[in-house]
């Protein structure tokens, strides 16, 4: 492909801060506003916070991140009485509407991004402006692609809808069917339920005969199937949008679980096949 383009600056005009904060439970900030043109990005890393932004209540959960726009009043506090730890970015310059107002779920690669962001700032080295300013750039562009461009969530009922004897098993099992699409470990899923990872995976083996990793390529696998179903979306997008951020894994765990390609699925159906 030909690249002959010139690119000009189209949201950072320039980047202020990047800090990674940590909070008390129970934290209530206090209530202020920007100055014209300066957007913040709020990535939550552990724990869960509420923001208010005027007056309007969004919620964040970890692996999730909130653009707040300039002159708008607003505060964060945290959320269920736990510490909570974020990355805090303050930028000037524009940010798109879609961008605003709404809590987004980061990928495998924004939290790759995140992360290098996080890394960069803290150890100054040479030329490490430049490359924080093209990771917020890139950033934000993936973002607009993600919610431009998302394939819709749309899910049958889960295999996972299932009442089981034990209270914390049924409590996992919701939190990864919610969760699913984004980054997700048994280390996240023993946080957010308060327990040790070692006592979570041998409730969840006990409960429900199987790990937790099981369970979730079952229900990753049980929204592609959805997806397929429609015969709208690429192979490449569903795998994205259902957790898998590298397609060739996503092969390999949809064929592993159905006995199938994502195309032979398709096919299967009598919709029109997926381009792979």
């Amino acid at each position: 492909m030909r690249i002959d383009y010139k690119v000009e600056p189209t949201w950072i005009d320039k980047v202020i801060d990047v800090t990674h904060k940590g909070k008390r439970r129970n934290f209530t900030g206090s209530l202020h506003t920007h100055n014209p043109d300066i957007f913040e990005i709020i990535y939550v890393d552990y724990g869960r916070l509420t923001l208010t932004v005027e007056g309007v209540e969004i919620i964040a959960n970890p692996g999730e991140c909130m653009f707040i726009p300039p002159e708008v009043e607003h505060f964060l506090c945290g959320k269920d009485g736990v510490s909570f730890d974020y990355l805090n970015i303050m930028f000037k310059g524009k940010v798109p509407a879609s961008l605003l107002g709404r809590s987004l779920p980061v990928n495998q690669r924004c939290l790759q991004l995140m992360e290098c962001l996080k890394q960069e700032s803290m150890q100054g080295m040479p030329y490490y402006r430049e490359i924080v300013f093209g990771i917020l750039t890139e950033l934000i562009a993936r973002f607009l692609r993600q919610v431009e461009f998302s394939v819709p969530r749309k899910l049958p009922e889960s295999h996972t809808h299932h009442r089981y004897q034990s209270e914390i098993v049924n409590r996992a099992i919701s939190f990864i069917a919610d969760r699913y699409s984004k980054p997700l470990s048994l280390k996240d899923l023993s946080k957010a339920l308060g327990i040790s990872e070692s006592h979570l995976r041998a409730i969840i083996k006990k409960g429900t005969g199987e790990n937790f990793s099981t369970i979730l390529h079952k229900q990753r696998v049980a929204a592609a199937k959805h997806l397929l179903s429609e015969g709208t979306f690429s192979v490449e997008n569903i795998s994205n949008a259902v957790g898998y951020p590298y397609t060739s894994f996503f092969f390999k765990i949809f064929k592993r679980m159905t006995g199938m390609t994502p195309k032979a699925y398709s096919q299967s159906l009598g919709e029109p096949a997926e381009k792979e």
